[in-house]
């Protein structure tokens, strides 16, 4: 049955994720319309739409501050790196240069980057104040068959399938989370990241059991970013984190979302999914530029364990 204002679902993932018909976002949308896509984004945990995302950078940028405030990359400007879109809101997914141009092995940061792109992660956990919603835009795709599919895990039913005693164990634990770790995991050969040791650096806290602000469902929050645990001895804590991200990481959990079509859209929930990009045929040989918005969580546990009146930045490329 087709919602309210017409958007109609259909679940496409094992337990979650969904695909909308009935919701054309080449224009705006009613308000009515925006509160009941954010019941159905914080149901589902992603939502994708075909071929009818925002037309332009500009109509992006103003459908996600619908949502909430925008994250930027001008901690990125600020450590040195220039950026092929002017617009600050906007992330570049792509595998593209400053100059337009397919990156090669010879950028190592773009490189770096990729790889670290290509760890189970949600976005913006390593900041004291967390990412809530991520928005890709497709504007070019490569040819079909040559990879670029995005994969996402449900951390909702991950949790809900631990073990009572694993539950009681990391109910009240807290992981410290930081870029300079899934880094150097990506990446462990690389000349950027030797000589950077990830506790000699702020890190984000965020409990390991969170409660989602819409479902009310308990998540497991641990993903890439997860260094150690708070107050516990460092090789104990990455055991269970590893422990837990081998769980979290069964194919039961698992949806993979294939871009089709320029325009093609999709939102998830950081707060409820994880997600991760894949490196295939196209990456050095066919474009393919998407281009993402995130909205900083404004929730209760928005800023997890951090301090609020902190900002730090990392200054990684």
């Amino acid at each position: 049955m087709p919602y309210a204002t017409g958007i109609e679902v259909t679940q496409v993932g094992p337990t979650f994720a969904a695909e909308l018909q009935g919701i054309n976002l080449n224009h705006p949308i009613s308000d009515e319309t925006l509160e009941e896509l954010k019941q159905i984004i914080g149901k589902y945990g992603v939502v994708s739409v075909r071929k009818l995302g925002p037309k332009s950078d500009d109509d992006l940028i103003a459908f996600g501050a619908r949502f909430g405030e925008l994250d930027s990359i001008r901690p990125h400007k600020r450590a040195g790196r220039k950026m092929r879109i002017p617009q600050e809101e906007i992330f570049d997914i792509s595998n593209l240069d400053n100059n337009g141009e397919i990156v090669t092995t010879a950028d190592a940061e773009r490189t770096a980057t990729a790889y670290g792109n290509a760890l189970w992660h949600a976005d913006g956990t390593f900041n004291p104040r967390r990412t809530h919603l991520s928005m890709l835009r497709a504007v070019t795709l490569p040819p079909e068959g040559t990879g670029g599919h995005t994969e996402y895990l449900d951390a909702a039913q991950a949790y809900d399938d631990l073990s009572e005693e694993m539950k009681e164990k990391v109910k009240d634990l807290v992981a410290c989370h930081s870029l300079f770790h899934n880094r150097k995991t990506a990446n462990p050969d690389s000349p950027l990241f030797k000589n950077i040791v990830p506790q000699d650096h702020p890190m984000g806290k965020h409990k390991v059991v969170q409660r989602h602000d819409i479902t009310g469902r308990s998540v497991l929050f641990i993903n890439s970013y997860a260094h150690h645990i708070d107050g516990m001895a460092l090789e104990e804590g990455q055991a269970l984190i590893r422990e837990l991200f081998d769980h979290m990481k069964q194919e039961k959990y698992m949806y993979v979302h294939h871009w089709k079509s320029t325009g093609d859209f999709v939102i998830w929930d950081n707060t409820g999914v994880l997600h991760r990009a894949t490196i295939g045929n196209y990456q050095h040989h066919h474009v393919r530029d998407l281009r993402r918005i995130s909205t900083l969580d404004s929730g209760p546990a928005a800023y997890g364990m951090n301090d609020p009146g902190t900002y730090w930045q990392q200054g990684l490329p």
